[in-house]
């Protein structure tokens, strides 16, 4: 395979951070302006993260700094779908509660543990990383199960949500997530050696999710602006002229 180039990284994140800059300071709710922003900043902070790793591939810390970024992208994901649904239900709140506190113990364990990620290898445009023990099994565990929770929750609620505009997010989110899962995973299946490369992978593919959220954030300016201007206008009374 060629020598790494960081383009297709810096070009990645150039669009997602400039979605995010976009969506801080376009109008909508806040809960859901704050969690776009947030998972758009993740998916930049990776393709930034692997830049420094692929420039110097021996030292590990970058490495691990990748996977303990990756692995809140499926509580952000969920948290969104909660917001959308208007809190949703105690189970729901729990079990995004526990994502985030399992999410919080991986970006520490990727630290604590030097066996966790040892190395990278570079090549073409994607990293391939190097880990000795079954760590990351555990850690695929988690981060696969919560992008199953995002599109099929999404899926879920874009049949329930409350709104047409929520159910338009749902089915965006979801579709997004769709969009980089199984292109990643049929790359595995298709080429073998791109294993190691899981997060270099998905994280590419995850430009299709930050097109679905650029989306979002425009229809929710759009429904959020025209919701303000109907509020402020005026009632009109419009009444008949008395006859005779």
């Amino acid at each position: 395979m060629p020598a790494y180039s960081p383009v297709l990284s810096l070009v990645t994140a150039a669009f997602e951070l400039a979605v995010a800059a976009h969506t801080a300071r376009a109008p909508g709710r806040p809960a859901v302006r704050r969690l776009v922003v947030a998972i758009l900043v993740l998916l930049a902070g990776y393709q930034l993260i692997e830049v420094a790793v692929c420039h110097d591939p021996a030292d590990p810390f970058f490495a691990r700094l990748a996977f303990a970024d990756v692995v809140w992208l499926p509580p952000l994901g969920c948290a969104l779908l909660l917001a959308l649904a208007g809190g949703g239900r105690r189970v729901a709140r729990a079990v995004v509660g526990t994502q985030a506190t399992l999410a919080a113990f991986f970006s520490v364990w990727v630290f604590a543990d030097p066996r966790f990620v040892t190395g990278s290898v570079c090549q073409a445009v994607i990293a391939f990383y190097t880990h000795p023990t079954n760590a990351l099994e555990a850690y695929g565990v988690l981060y696969h199960l919560g992008l199953a929770g995002m599109m099929f929750g999404g899926i879920r609620l874009a049949v329930a949500a409350a709104t047409p505009t929520d159910r338009a997010h749902a089915a965006d989110l979801a579709m997004g997530t769709v969009g980089f899962v199984v292109p990643a995973l049929l790359t595995e299946v298709v080429i073998p050696g791109t294993k190691n490369a899981t997060p270099s992978l998905m994280c590419h593919y995850a430009l299709v999710l930050a097109v679905f959220l650029a989306r979002l954030a425009r229809r929710e300016q759009r429904a959020f602006t025209a919701a303000a201007r109907a509020e402020a206008a005026p009632d009109v009374d419009v009444r008949r002229a008395p006859s005779g």
